[in-house]
């Protein structure tokens, strides 16, 4: 029934119409779309706000629900916050609503269905899908593949790779002469790239420019 089973999809609207976006959900067979956007509202694409997309997926037969009580960043608890003043995503992950957000999305899956989590931001590795619910499900054991632009995929394994080899580039070298454990990078990048997210996020501004695909 799935294009892969027993795994879970991501996918950003950006620079999509609904139909663009409807086709790539289709092409891997996608019954559910979660949106884990904090306010399910585009500036710059109406069509993609809570209600007209919930009656344009259901309308073509894919169920969507909104969970931002589970899956938003904007969290004003400073207790949230690391020692940088950023949210901090594992403290995030460990809250009972984050986890019951996942273990109903895991129930989904075990049940037979194909989901796919979506947020606006075209690159997955410039959204908490990546960085917060990818990587809580990648290390609970499931796949996560992200739905690129255009149309191909990318494992958040090798989105983990691309995001360690951004902030640590030369590790090899300096494992040379420091005694870092591997995890060291892992975590520290996670949170490196978590931090310039929730910048961003906070002031409401999106990178992408928004241009229709050709």
């Amino acid at each position: 029934m799935n294009f892969k089973s027993n795994c879970f999809y991501t996918i950003g609207y950006a620079h999509h119409t609904q139909e663009s976006f409807l086709n790539l959900l289709k092409k891997y067979h996608v019954q559910y779309v979660i949106d884990v956007r904090t306010m399910a509202y585009s500036k710059f694409h109406p069509q993609f706000n809570k209600e007209p997309l919930k009656y344009f997926l259901n309308s073509n037969g894919i169920g969507y629900k909104q969970m931002d009580d589970a899956f938003g960043i904007v969290r004003p608890h400073s207790q949230l916050l690391n020692s940088e003043g950023y949210l901090d995503f594992k403290k995030v992950a460990k809250l009972s609503q984050f986890e019951a957000g996942i273990d109903q999305m895991i129930r989904g899956i075990n049940q037979g269905y194909c989901i796919a989590f979506m947020c606006a931001e075209k690159a997955p590795s410039d959204c908490h899908r990546s960085t917060l619910v990818a990587r809580t499900l990648m290390e609970r054991g499931y796949k996560v593949w992200h739905i690129l632009w255009d149309g191909t995929l990318q494992s958040q394994e090798a989105l983990e790779e691309e995001i360690i080899n951004r902030y640590f580039p030369y590790r090899e070298q300096l494992d040379l002469f420091e005694t870092e454990e591997p995890m060291y990078y892992t975590d520290r990048a996670y949170e490196l790239r978590s931090n310039e997210i929730v910048a961003v996020n906070s002031k409401r501004v999106l990178k992408d420019k928004y241009e229709k695909p050709k």
